[in-house]
């Protein structure tokens, strides 16, 4: 057991001397591994940094990225597929490891029986034996080969700059409590006084036993029980006044702090949101909660253990140094022992967590696709899953509470020996006569006040280095700029004018290959322009570009001879109405539907749009007419009704120009010809651009552009198009029945 534990020592010091970073969004591994790699060759660079050389996208970092990234950086790079024996005896460490088919981790150090490793989604740097190990490395159906990405510095990476992360500091966070200095500072003060009756409680127990007991005094007795009785009714006072404080200044400050970062996020580019996703954003709010909750409950904690830390460790000295000393020393030697089994724990916490997180994902998706189950007959095969995975949950979760009775048991035995030893040698002074009983029963209430302070101020430090965690992921999203943040941008002054589009090249990252090529467009004002092509040939990626969601990679585009680089996106969107393939119908009323992010709520404009949609009689139908719910939580449209919907929103806003991506598709052809006629009526005078496969769409347009594979080929009306038998009549043949 001794040999073991030395070993523990060892391995913590060994693991500690590799630098270790946590990634802040899950699709971050590889870029939080390569700068775990050059911060061990002596360069700090920032995250984000990192995540641009790598161009880390929606489905996170490729090999290709890394390998892209580590050569700018100066790094000769190998990557390979290797077997365990060469991974062992000849592979040069440090280097990146394929993990799990899914992940990126950084070896540092590989012995016969153990590997030390670098995990970006723990905490600190792993000690793993070499099978498990293994198990997490191995390519499926490889035997005992996986993926290793080996990198060699040159002199290239001597003259990289460092660009390290902007600092974080845990004071910042008193900026987000100046509002509440008088509210804590009556937290402080319950603070003291709680301490101050804490205090006095040992010494009225002496004083009952030593004065009154011993003297035989019924009346000192009564005048110590009343202010026993008094002391007990303060504190109680004290700690509910306290509550109410800490609930009032925590709720005031997480509201603040979560509408204040949903706010910064909403004012953030669409590619933030393309690049993450929703679960990170998710998880930055609840960072923003455990700030609050660090504030207002760890760090009140974490003062009220250290005051009786102080208070009762000086009592506890006065009465007998040694007693305070041994106190002292079994606190240390629990923590030791605690932390000792800090890796394996938070190992089976991962574990944990990964396997209630599949067995979630897994339980949702029965539920959601219960209709398909069903028709496929695959009920016993998904719950035989849901079964396999509540098995190796079960076998985690038995092995976390071995664990955790093993740590409890021995840290209890500890402070319990502590304790017993505390009675015997404050029973043993009172036998000699060296100490009064009431003075051993003050010891004893103030052991008892003064146990688990130590282990509480240890769980603090725990939270603080959490709490810095949360307020870096947090930071970096306070310091993205924002969609509109450059100063020289302008208003779009609204005019249904023409665009243009100069030598327009687009792709979605830096490795990416091009969606858009060499386009050169005019779409001229007051018209309809129709855009057509096969699935993938760049027609939706266009609509994105007109609207602002990316800037465009070379090349320019003008609305009304502005340039769109230099217009504030909030501006322009508010002359633009658009229905997007992803359009989204919100949980709110019908009429909540339609006139959202307007700022007038004019419900005749809203049936006046229903009835162009030819949604009008339905929804009058309906018991609350325009005040029925509908969204998520709400009354279920179909497809077709959730596209008109999204279309009498268009209509609602009255913009200049128009987009429409697919806004018909799921129309039945009665309704599509009905509100494809009111359309035409609607379009007058208006900038149009329209996205369709259907014919019955883009017949009347004004221009047709034809795409393929990011390229415009064709362009024209539908009858010079159809005449020349080109591209566009290959596509709309079947429709026209002319391709016999």
């Amino acid at each position: 057991m001794k040999i073991k534990i030395l070993k523990r020592i060892k391995h913590f010091f060994e693991r500690e001397h590799y630098p270790f970073f946590r990634q802040l969004d899950t699709m971050d591994c590889g870029p939080t591994c390569l700068k775990m790699i050059t911060n061990y060759y002596g360069k700090e660079l920032s995250l984000n940094h990192l995540r641009e050389l790598c161009d880390v996208r929606s489905q996170g970092t490729s090999v290709t990225g890394l390998k892209y990234a580590a050569e700018k950086l100066g790094f000769n790079t190998f990557p390979a597929e290797i077997s365990q024996d060469v991974l062992l005896e000849k592979a040069p460490m440090p280097c990146i490891l394929h993990w799990d088919h899914n992940h990126f981790v950084v070896l540092w150090h590989l012995t016969e029986t153990h590997a030390y490793v670098g995990n970006p989604a723990l905490r600190k740097n792993m000690r793993y034996a070499l099978s498990d190990f293994m198990e997490h490395w191995r390519l499926l159906g490889q035997g005992d080969k996986g993926i290793a990405f080996f990198l060699e510095t040159t002199e290239v990476f001597d003259q990289v700059e460092n660009s390290p992360e902007p600092p974080v500091r845990l004071f910042s966070l008193l900026k987000r409590i100046d509002n509440h200095y008088k509210n804590i500072s009556f937290i402080i003060l319950t603070l003291l006084a709680a301490t101050l009756l804490t205090l006095a409680i040992p010494l009225l127990t002496q004083a009952v036993v030593d004065k009154a007991i011993t003297r035989k005094d019924i009346g000192i007795l009564s005048l110590i029980c009343i202010g026993q009785i008094l002391l007990f009714t303060g504190r109680i006072f004290t700690d509910f006044l306290r509550s109410r404080l800490l609930f009032k200044v925590g709720m005031t400050i997480s509201i603040k702090l979560i509408y204040e970062f949903v706010d910064k996020l909403m004012q953030l580019k669409l590619s933030f949101f393309e690049y993450r996703s929703s679960g990170d954003n998710l998880q930055r709010i609840y960072d923003n909660q455990r700030i609050e909750e660090f504030l207002t409950k760890h760090c009140v904690s974490a003062g009220l253990s250290a005051i009786i830390l102080v208070v009762n460790g000086g009592l506890l000295c006065y009465y007998n140094w040694k007693l305070f000393l041994l106190f002292l020393c079994a606190s240390i030697i629990s923590v030791l022992w605690t932390n000792l089994f800090e890796e394996k724990r938070r190992r089976l916490d991962q574990r944990t967590f990964s396997l209630l997180a599949n067995t979630q994902r897994h339980q949702i998706e029965t539920f959601e696709a219960m209709t398909e189950i069903k028709l496929t007959g695959a009920e016993m095969e998904k719950n035989q899953i849901w079964k396999t995975m509540q098995e190796e949950a079960y076998a985690v979760r038995m092995e976390s509470l071995k664990l955790d009775q093993r740590i409890q048991g021995v840290a209890l035995f500890i402070n319990e020996t502590a304790g017993v030893s505390t009675t015997f040698l404050t029973a043993s002074l009172v036998i000699s006569g060296s100490l009064s009983l009431g003075a051993m029963l003050a010891i004893t209430y103030m052991y008892g006040a003064l146990n688990g302070t130590v282990n509480q101020l240890s769980d603090f430090i725990r939270s603080m280095q959490t709490a810095k965690f949360s307020l870096q992921r947090i930071s970096e999203v306070e310091y993205e700029p924002t969609e509109d943040a450059h100063s020289s941008l302008t208003m779009f002054e609204g005019n249904p004018g023409s665009i243009e589009l100069h030598n327009v090249h687009f792709r979605y990252g830096k490795l990416s290959p091009e969606v858009l090529q060499n386009i050169n467009l005019t779409i001229p004002a007051g018209k309809v322009t129709a855009i057509v092509g096969m699935s993938g040939s760049g027609k939706t990626t266009l609509l994105k570009l007109l609207l602002k969601f990316f800037p465009v990679t070379q090349g320019t585009i003008t609305f009304c001879g502005q340039d769109l680089e230099m217009i504030t996106a909030k501006s322009l969107r508010r002359n633009c109405g658009a229905v997007m393939q992803d359009s989204f119908i919100f949980t709110d009323t019908i009429a909540g539907n339609i006139w959202i992010g307007s700022p007038e709520k004019d419900l005749n404009r809203v049936k006046n749009a229903c009835e162009m949609v030819n949604m009008k009689d339905y929804i009058e139908s309906l018991p609350l007419s325009y005040e029925t719910l509908i969204g998520t939580d709400g009354t279920g449209l179909s497809e077709g009704q959730k596209q008109r919907l999204l279309i009498a929103r268009l209509i609602y806003r009255q913009p200049d120009y128009i987009f429409l991506d697919e806004a018909t598709n799921s129309l039945d052809a009665n309704n599509e010809k009905l509100i494809v006629e009111n359309l035409n009526s609607f379009f007058m005078g208006r900038t149009v651009v329209i996205v369709a496969h259907r014919l019955s769409t883009v017949v009347h347009a004004d221009n047709i552009i034809v795409m393929d594979k990011g390229n415009i080929v064709e362009q024209g009306t539908h009858e010079a198009l159809t005449k020349s038998r080109g591209a566009y009549f290959n596509l709309v043949k079947n429709q026209l029945e002319l391709g016999k």
